[in-house]
């Protein structure tokens, strides 16, 4: 639906999406973690009010010259959501009050300062109409 004609601008530029009278939640399309090699082991990401695992990502090992593939590098590969026809899985729905909880396994038999683990994600605001 294009925004504009559904909505005021206001609605399109994400004001007031944080109201419940006007907003369902959030259909989240894109969650990636983003961790620091070499001791990131995994990232999980929850519904803490449901236990629900959203995502759960491993760095995955280069193994060739590939781009995207190369050989002693890590890549984490995001968790992708989306319509069924493309082969994806839907989008989880999550309220505006949901709780998330994040879980990082890190190797740590070597010191290495300064670690840290986040989330970059994008979500499409879903109206109460």
């Amino acid at each position: 639906t294009d925004c504009s004609i559904k909505y005021d601008a206001s609605w399109c530029t994400g004001e007031g999406s944080t109201d419940p009278k006007k907003t369902k939640g959030v259909q989240l399309i894109y969650a990636a973690p983003h961790c620091h090699a070499p001791s990131c082991i995994s990232m999980e990401l929850y519904n803490a009010d449901t236990g629900q695992l959203i995502c759960s990502v491993k760095p995955k090992f280069g193994k060739s010259n590939d781009v995207y593939d190369e050989r002693d590098f890590l890549a984490l590969p995001p968790c992708i959501w989306g319509d069924e026809s493309e082969g994806l899985l839907p989008p989880p729905n999550l309220s505006l009050d949901t709780t998330l909880l994040s879980i990082k396994k890190n190797n740590s038999t070597l010191g290495h300062n300064g670690d840290m683990a986040s989330w970059q994600s994008r979500g499409i605001v879903v109206s109460n109409e």
